[in-house]
């Protein structure tokens, strides 16, 4: 479970346990592959339509 912890300088910190922290690591790698198929589609459409031509 996560506890709250202060330290010398007053500032805030959240532990965790090694499983808490790797169940947050995927939302990261979620995101960077749903914006990477979303600009794939778009460079796919734009060279389907030809707004985009290729050197050869």
């Amino acid at each position: 479970m996560a506890t709250t912890k202060i330290d010398r300088d007053g500032e805030v910190h959240t532990e965790m346990t090694t499983t808490e922290a790797r169940q947050g690591a995927n939302a990261g790698v979620i995101w960077v592959l749903g914006i990477s198929l979303a600009l794939t589609v778009i460079a796919g459409l734009a060279l389907g339509v030809g707004w985009i031509t290729l050197p050869w």
